[in-house]
């Protein structure tokens, strides 16, 4: 527990407060204010230069506010408005799955692109620079069209220089930060959200890998014919025509302009049909074909755009609705998180649902288990039938860090004043458990994706400026573990699965596939690269056999 000034009023912020650390500062929350205590005062952002970022009064820009001190009137941080939990990092909307899974359609790209735009436009009309124009400095609202611009005490001001630059968005054809120089940021990250790829990436025989620097003074960029894109790339025609003209005089002829004021027209798609056959490594037989692009596969469950099957069947359902079956008599659910509450209904005519008010934030199922977050607990839910009546009920509760946990696919990751945690819930019929396990090397990584599957961890964490890929190995117990990371890989959700024999497949950000076990005295990986391999191909399981869909195909999948 510790105690600031602020406005002559006192603070008090405990552990429980603590939402992240990030650089050289934590973050904690009371109420609708977060508070930013630097770790090391002499690295404080200048007082005056909080007066200056006052010019930038835009409810989407979160700035700093106010000044904290401490008890004894030393200036150890600043206060700003916090932004409620279903803010979403804005590398999550690169990604194909990411959209595919929310229903964000190419319009919904465009708009949130031209409302980058403005926000940028505001920040130089009040005559300053963003310079660090990365996509880690931008959230997006739960309606996929809003941004908010973070990290704001790093922006160029009147008499304060930029104090941060990311290399992956920097015009190193330039010395000088300019407007200009800005809108070459703005073009990379909007590229990404309609393609998918930063557009100085793909593999060129004269590169090294995230070689942005020569790439960018080389004018070498996707637009290259020497440029091979991976086939997670989406279709080029789904750039309006006015940015595709801008971003060619850019990337390729080296100009330096202004964006376009409309986004122009899209052209005709053309639909990509890649033929995925068995390979020199792999035996790959397709198993079913779907009538829409497959969101998740698992048992005889099939969610699609829309729809879910479960065998041959088929329901609609919205988007954000998810299926779990009762435990004993197996009568299907759908259950989602809407409004900060849980909502449940049957899809069988004859069966009602009585839920009770829960409020929530989040949700998670585990098997066919349903954890949700209410604040400061994660909630388990059991269900019980009688008389035609479905009865869910709070089967057991667990104690999780109100601001800092995020829950992912199996589990939550949680931090203590940046102290990296893993909370994994164990589901069991008579009585569940739940394991709470700190892990050194997550301290100070903000998690981004996360997936729990039988003993295997694999999270992805973003320290400064790039992406590592972590991989948890843990005994029978949970008690002891062992720890893989690699280093400045491309933000994509984790692709892995682990089959009931213990063998542990992903498929990795290049391409490749990885084979481990889910043993930790076992600790050899095998890696295995072939052309028909790619990351688009997301893997699931039944048993011990290794299965993967992509677009609206389900295939099996083994070695030779």
């Amino acid at each position: 527990m510790s105690e600031y000034y602020v406005n002559g009023k006192k603070v008090t912020l405990t552990d429980r407060d603590f939402v992240a650390k990030g650089g050289e500062k934590k973050i904690f929350r009371k109420g609708n204010l977060a508070y930013a205590i630097y770790d090391d005062m002499r690295k404080m952002i200048p007082t005056a230069k909080i007066g200056e970022l006052k010019v930038l009064d835009n409810p989407n820009i979160i700035r700093p506010i106010d000044v904290i001190f401490t008890e004894r009137k030393i200036e150890i941080g600043f206060t700003m408005a916090f932004l409620d939990d279903d803010v979403i990092p804005l590398p999550k909307l690169f990604t194909t799955s990411f959209r595919d899974k929310n229903s964000i359609t190419n319009d919904t790209a465009i708009q949130l692109v031209e409302n980058l735009k403005l926000l940028i436009h505001f920040v130089h009309e009040k005559k300053c620079l963003i310079v660090d124009g990365n996509e880690m400095n931008y959230l997006v609202g739960n309606d996929f069209v809003t941004p908010f611009m973070i990290d704001t005490n790093s922006l160029q001001t009147k008499n304060f220089p930029a104090t941060a630059y990311h290399p992956a968005t920097r015009d190193w054809t330039k010395q000088e930060f300019t407007t200009l120089s800005d809108w070459f940021g703005f073009a990379i990250i909007s590229f990404q959200l309609f393609i998918g790829i930063h557009p100085f990436k793909g593999n060129h025989p004269d590169y090294r890998r995230n070689d942005f620097r020569k790439r960018i003074e080389d004018c070498i960029s996707v637009f290259d014919p020497k440029v091979s894109l991976p086939p997670a790339t989406r279709d080029f025609n789904l750039i309006p025509t006015h940015y595709k003209n801008w971003y060619y005089d850019l990337f390729v002829n080296g100009m330096r302009k202004y964006p376009p004021q409309l986004p122009g027209s899209i052209g005709n798609i053309a639909v990509k049909v890649v033929l995925v056959q068995s390979t020199y490594n792999f035996e790959i037989t397709e198993v079913r074909e779907f009538p829409d692009t497959i969101l998740y596969h698992s048992g005889d469950v099939t969610k699609i755009k829309g729809k879910i099957f479960i065998g041959r069947t088929d329901y609609v359902i919205d988007p954000i609705e998810e299926i779990v079956f009762t435990p004993l008599e197996g009568m299907p659910v759908i259950i989602k998180v809407q409004d900060k509450k849980v909502h449940m209904r049957t899809i069988t005519p004859s069966v009602s649902v009585k839920y009770p008010e829960i409020q929530c934030t989040d949700m998670m199922i585990i098997g066919n288990t349903v954890y949700l977050k209410n604040k400061e607990k994660l909630i388990e839910l059991g269900f019980k039938v009688a008389k035609s009546t479905v009865h869910p009920f709070i089967k057991s509760v667990w104690s999780i860090e109100p601001n800092s946990s995020k829950l992912f696919a199996g589990m939550v990751s949680q931090s203590v004043l940046g102290k990296g945690y893993v909370v994994i819930p164990i589901p069991n019929f008579s009585k569940s458990s739940c394991i709470v396990k700190a892990i050194p090397e997550l301290d100070d990584y903000q998690v981004v994706d996360a997936k729990h599957d039988n003993h295997v961890c694999m999270l992805v964490g973003s320290k400064g400026i790039k992406y590592d890929r972590i991989t948890l190995v843990f005994d029978e117990s949970y008690n002891e573990y062992r720890c893989h990371i690699t280093e400045d890989v491309d933000f994509l959700p984790v692709n892995f699965t682990v089959l009931d024999s213990g063998v542990c497949i992903q498929i990795t950000d290049d391409d490749a596939v990885e084979i481990l076990i889910n043993k930790v005295k076992k600790g050899d990986l095998k890696r295995i690269e072939d052309p028909q391999i790619d990351s688009s191909m997301k893997l699931t399981k039944d048993g011990t056999t290794l299965l993967f869909f992509k677009g609206n195909k389900l295939y099996s999948f083994k070695m030779k």
